[in-house]
């Protein structure tokens, strides 16, 4: 790297050499003026030069013709004095020609002056500069010139006096300095963009820049990924893989991160808008280490507690029912009383916990689930309430803390509550009354402060009139209620839940094979399935259809071949309608109504019974009875409000989520 000056006449060489001399400073010093000087500006530039120095009108050229830093040597007003000292006696009326940088402050002092001066403003030293002259000396009475180089042959031509307008030696000087100050910025700026260049290339991401199709920048993941030494300056269709080129020139409106495949690797590809104009910043992350990092950060967060991983966000479906849940449960969300989730395996109870729990003021605690289905009678109490050393056969030393201390300052979920042994809902609700544990073998009352939710698939009630569960204990937990609704009472949803499945499973699979298209035509067919199974059962079959369809498209023909290896007969054990109605109502379904009973009473007999002949199941009691499905509901839903329930109940089905 080097400083070059290019001087436009002799004696600026000269002098140049001289102020170096003396100084001690290292700068090339070549003689060129205008296009010459540019020419020799290039090879310079071609021999390693950093900082360019010049003056006048090839000052300008190499300013306006090479992306080189380029400092001006400055014309002062001393440097004019002192030529229209020396033109004293070669005429009577000055004109001083140049380019803007030459004669700019002139205007402002000319009138300080005890000689005439005329400022003549060139652009070029051709047919411009040679009408501006003319016209000084024709309208003006300019007879002497001072200037440039770029007038000497003007004057000769209009056969006037002519004076050189040097450089001194101090704005040489000056010029010199500004220029080692913009070299050392750029060693410095050189530095600094080596080590970020270093860093770029050690990131596993691949990074690049790209403006009007041409790539800019690509650090070394990229050009390790298309086998090249450099990019920079080439057209993208000539450097970057097909599957890349087809993503960038999407619509940037419409174009969003996708995962693409580009040699035997899978590819998350961002892009981003720069501030300058058709400026793209593109980045590639690879699948797998985009998968390690959040399973990293999943072990870190369960390393450190409990945590929810849905929201309200999560819960799919537009119809009616689905959205009075949710707002419902966003409601309940709010309070800190229990909450009590009812509906049939497979309804997204424990979704909606974990969007409670999201939605609350408890969302930075824990939420710790507990299937208390899945555990013997004496592991689920002390997985519970946690136990002391020595308190059993087996109990590790220093003793355990149980889900509800781990809960403290969050949540705790209780699935499939009704299956819990009675010694354990003696203690649970023990818990839910005093807020305190005491672990099994333990001396010590540990307070607690935690929010419960439960959820259930049986009639919970109807246990409890069987002595199947704590009358007591069900109504600490019963004091909100989420009825969740079966897919089979919201068909309008089916088709939104069916394409969120599909392109989540694509995804799940990183987006291998083409892109799922769905025919319309399944939807009808869908919904006129019972789906027992409910969003689950919709699951399996995506997965399914996703496995079958190898050229992406989701017809109904494979759809068929599902119902027909598949598809699963009415579950006559869901938790049906019928028992919504108090006790005394559905032991009297098999009496026959009076010629005294009323005409409400006879047509709540002809439901109760039509429900208890389907096993709860709506459609086929709807049918049994020749009525639409919403009208039964609304009947229903009348009755329960007679009876003072909450209208809550409108669905006890069970919602299924996505």
């Amino acid at each position: 790297m080097k400083i070059v000056l290019i001087a436009p006449y002799p004696k600026m060489t000269q002098d140049a050499q001289e102020v170096c001399r003396m100084y001690g400073e290292r700068v090339e010093i070549v003689q060129g003026r205008m296009e010459e000087g540019v020419r020799a500006a290039r090879r310079a530039v071609a021999d390693g030069a950093s900082v360019l120095i010049s003056r006048g009108g090839t000052y300008l050229r190499i300013a306006e013709q090479i992306s080189l830093p380029a400092v001006e040597i400055a014309v002062t007003p001393t440097d004019v004095l002192r030529a229209l000292k020396e033109a004293r006696g070669q005429g009577k009326k000055f004109g001083v020609a140049g380019f803007m940088n030459v004669i700019g402050g002139m205007k402002e002092w000319r009138d300080l002056l005890n000689v005439p001066v005329v400022p003549i403003e060139i652009f070029d030293d051709g047919e411009h500069a040679r009408r501006e002259i003319r016209r000084a000396v024709v309208q003006e009475g300019v007879d002497c010139l001072l200037g440039d180089t770029s007038v000497q042959k003007l004057a000769a031509e209009f056969r006037l006096p002519y004076v050189l307008i040097e450089s001194g030696k101090e704005s040489i000087w000056d010029a010199v300095q500004e220029a080692k100050r913009i070299f050392a910025a750029r060693m410095a700026e050189r530095e600094v963009h080596a080590s970020l260049r270093t860093a770029l290339d050690r990131v596993h991401q691949g990074l690049l820049v790209i403006e009007r199709g041409s790539v800019q920048f690509a650090n070394q993941t990229v050009l390790q990924l298309v086998g090249r030494d450099t990019c920079a300056g080439l057209d993208i269709h000539s450097c970057l893989p097909d599957s890349l080129c087809r993503w960038l020139e999407q619509p940037e409106e419409g174009r969003e991160s996708e995962v693409i495949q580009v040699g035997s690797r899978l590819w998350l590809v961002d892009c981003h808008t720069l501030l300058e104009p058709d400026a793209q910043f593109v980045s590639l992350s690879p699948v797998d280490d985009i998968e390690s990092m959040e399973e990293r950060v999943r072990q870190k967060r369960a390393d450190a507690g409990h945590v929810a991983r849905y929201t309200f966000d999560d819960l799919y479906g537009s119809s009616r029912l689905v959205r009075s849940i949710v707002g419902q449960a966003i409601h309940f969300a709010q309070s800190e009383s229990s909450v009590l989730i009812m509906g049939e395996t497979g309804t997204g109870k424990e979704m909606l916990a974990q969007s409670i729990h999201n939605a609350s003021g408890r969302s930075s605690g824990p939420f710790v689930a507990v299937n208390c289905a899945a555990l013997p009678e004496q592991l689920l109490e002390s997985e519970l309430f946690g136990y002391d050393e020595g308190a059993f056969t087996g109990a590790r030393r220093g003793g355990k803390s149980g889900l509800f201390e781990l809960a403290h300052g969050g949540t705790i979920f209780l699935d499939e509550i009704g299956e819990t042994p009675p010694q354990v809902q003696q203690r649970l609700l023990r818990v839910l009354q005093e807020r305190k544990v005491m672990r099994i073998g333990g001396e010590r009352v540990i307070s607690v402060d935690v929010r419960v939710v439960a959820a259930t698939n049986q009639p919970l009630w109807q246990w409890v009139q069987e002595g199947r569960f704590r009358k007591d204990l069900f109504f600490r937990l019963d004091v909100l209620r989420l009825n969740t609704v079966p897919l089979r009472d919201r068909p309008e949803d089916i088709p939104e839940l069916l394409e969120h499945l599909v392109y989540t499973a694509w995804y799940q699979h990183k987006g291998v094979g083409p892109r799922p298209w769905i025919d319309s035509a399944i939807f009808s067919r869908l919904q006129s399935y019972h789906w027992p199974g409910n969003v689950r059962e919709l699951q399996n079959m995506v997965e399914y259809l996703l496995a079958t369809s190898p050229q992406g498209r989701i017809g109904l023909e494979a759809v068929e071949e599902w119902m027909k290896q598949k598809a699963l007969p009415a579950d006559h054990s869901v938790f049906h309608p019928a028992s919504l109605f108090s006790q005394p109502a559905v032991e009297e379904l098999n009496r026959t109504p009076t010629p005294q009973s009323s005409m409400e009473q006879i047509e709540r007999w002809a439901i109760e019974r039509a429900l208890a002949y389907s096993h709860g199941d709506l459609t086929k009691a709807s049918q049994r009875l020749q009525l639409s499905r919403t009208t039964l509901w609304r009947k229903i839903k009348q009755w329960q409000s007679k009876e003072g329930e909450n209208v809550s109940r409108e669905s006890a089905d069970g919602t299924e989520f996505a």
